[in-house]
C-alpha cells in the first residue's frame, strides 16, 4: 500500500514534548536538522517500516466539523507550503503537550518531517509524519585512542521499533486525508489516536470485512457458545473465516445458506444482526468485497483452543471444522456430576 522506495526527507525537526499533568515543560528547538544522505537512508527506514505493511487506513475526523480538527488544519498548511514549517511544528507540539492530561503519559522526542515522493495506491505525493520516541536503552560503545580500546554506556533509540507515529498522506483533503498509525507503548489507548489526531477508519473493504468479522466472533461468543458450547462455536468460527477466505465477493445470505444448516439458528443469525446494528450504532453490510488482508489480520486472534477446568486442553483443527464435529463428542456423566468430552482417533502421532 505504501511504497517508500523513491521518497525524500524534504524537512525534519525534533522537538521534546512534556507532560502537562507533572509540569514538565516542551523543549523546543531553534531550527530544522541537516539530514545527510546516509543518515536519511536510515531515518526513512525507521519511520517507513512499521507502515509498509499496514492495512488499516484512517482518516482525520471531528464530531461536527472537520475544520475543528487541529492536525487537520495543521496538515492543510504545511501541505500548502508558504506557511513556516518550524512554526507550525511547535503548534502540533502543544496540540500534543494538551493531551498529556495523565501523569502516566511519557515525555519524549517529537519529530514532524515533511516527504515527497511517496506512492500511496499507485498515486505519487507527499505526506507528513510525526513519530513520538518514549523509550530509551542504553548500549556499549567502543573506543579507540592511542591503541587502546575502551567502553562507555551510552542511552540511545532502537533503530528496530517505533514508539508512535503516524503518516498523513496528501490525498483526500476533503475527507479527512487518509493517515497509518501506529502505537507500540499502548498505555493510554485513547492518548495518541482520539485525542491527539482523532482519527476514524475509511469504511473501505478493509473495514467492512473486519466488521463483519467482529459481528461474527461476536454472535459466536453470545448465541452459539451458549446454546451449542465451544465446540461449536470454534467450528463455526473456523467455517465462517474459510468462507472469507475462499471467496471475493460477500453475500450475507448464500454466507448464512453455507455456514448454517437449522433453519432456526439462520434466522437467530439475522435476528442477532438487527440487534447488533442496534446496539453498536452500526451498520453491517450485506454484501462487499472481500478484503484477503483482513481475514488474514483477523484469523490471527481467533483461537482453536478448549481449555477445561481440569487442565487439559483440545486443540481443534481451523482448516477442516467438519472433521472436529465428526471425531468429538460431549455429554454428561451422571455419576461423576461432570461435563465431558469424547474423542475418537485410530492412532497417536508421535
Amino acid at each position: 500500500m505504501v511504497d517508500y522506495s523513491a521518497i525524500n526527507i524534504d524537512k525534519l525537526i525534533i522537538h521534546k514534548v512534556g507532560n502537562k499533568k507533572k509540569e514538565i515543560e516542551n523543549q523546543i528547538s531553534k531550527g530544522l536538522c541537516n539530514v545527510g544522505e546516509d543518515l536519511s537512508t536510515n531515518l526513512i527506514n525507521y519511520f517507513f517500516t512499521p507502515f509498509s505493511k499496514q492495512i488499516e487506513v484512517n482518516k482525520l475526523h471531528h464530531h461536527s466539523d472537520l475544520e475543528l480538527n487541529d492536525i487537520y488544519n495543521y496538515s492543510k498548511k504545511l501541505f500548502n507550503k508558504k506557511s513556516n514549517f518550524q512554526d507550525i511544528s511547535i503548534d502540533i507540539l502543544t496540540h500534543l503537550y494538551e493531551q498529556s492530561e495523565h501523569p502516566h503519559i511519557k515525555i519524549g522526542e517529537v519529530i514532524v518531517a515533511h516527504f515527497s515522493d511517496i506512492i500511496f495506491d499507485d498515486e505519487i505525493t507527499d505526506a507528513i509524519g510525526i513519530f513520538k520516541i518514549e523509550r530509551k536503552q542504553n548500549f556499549f560503545k567502543f573506543s579507540d585512542s592511542n591503541k587502546s580500546l575502551g567502553i562507555n554506556l551510552n542511552e540511545g533509540v532502537s533503530s528496530k521499533k517505533m514508539d508512535k507515529g503516524c503518516l498523513i498522506i496528501n490525498i483526500q483533503q476533503n475527507d479527512g486525508y487518509r493517515v497509518l498509525s501506529v502505537d507500540n507503548n499502548n498505555y493510554d489507548t485513547e492518548y495518541w489516536k482520539n485525542k491527539f489526531l482523532k482519527v476514524q477508519f475509511v469504511k473501505d473493504f478493509f473495514y467492512q470485512t473486519s466488521q463483519y468479522v467482529d459481528f461474527v466472533k461476536s454472535f459466536s461468543k453470545e448465541i452459539v457458545e451458549t446454546d451449542k458450547g465451544k465446540d461449536e462455536q470454534i467450528a463455526f468460527l473456523n467455517k465462517s473465516m474459510n468462507y472469507l477466505s475462499n471467496k471475493e465477493e460477500f453475500d450475507i445470505n448464500e454466507f448464512a445458506t453455507e455456514i448454517f444448516d437449522e433453519p432456526k439458528m439462520r434466522q437467530e443469525f439475522f435476528n442477532y444482526k438487527k440487534s447488533f446494528e442496534e446496539e453498536k450504532e452500526t451498520e453491517v453490510q450485506d454484501s462487499f468485497q472481500i478484503s484477503q488482508n483482513s481475514v488474514k489480520s483477523k484469523k490471527r486472534s481467533i483461537k482453536s483452543l478448549i481449555k477445561l477446568d481440569t487442565k487439559i486442553e483440545i486443540k481443534l483443527d481451523s482448516n477442516d471444522p467438519e472433521s472436529n464435529q465428526q471425531f468429538i463428542e460431549k455429554g454428561f456423566d451422571e455419576i461423576r456430576g461432570m461435563k465431558y468430552y469424547k474423542v475418537f482417533y485410530n492412532s497417536e502421532d508421535e
